[in-house]
């Protein structure tokens, strides 16, 4: 496509999304006053998620340091 078609339509979408979000500015409010609940769920959740894997690499990497690396891959002792 012509660079300067993509441009023109790139500034007609803006143009209709921000006269989209001026004439229903009211609800666009409502909307983000609706979402800002479930985003601080998401990070919250996402924090936590962080949280707990550094805790279990931390403990992994203060197993791994106390006890002597054994074979892997074998299931049984005599091995």
């Amino acid at each position: 496509m012509n660079e300067y078609l993509e441009l023109l339509i790139g500034i007609v979408l803006a143009v209709i999304g921000a006269f989209g979000i001026y004439y229903f500015l009211g609800d666009v409010i409502t909307v983000l006053k609706g979402v800002i609940g479930i985003i601080v769920l998401l990070v919250g959740a996402l924090f936590l998620m962080i949280g707990v894997s550094d805790i279990r690499s931390r403990r992994e990497e203060m197993g791994a340091a106390e006890v002597e690396p054994s074979e892997e891959g074998s299931s049984e002792p005599g091995r």
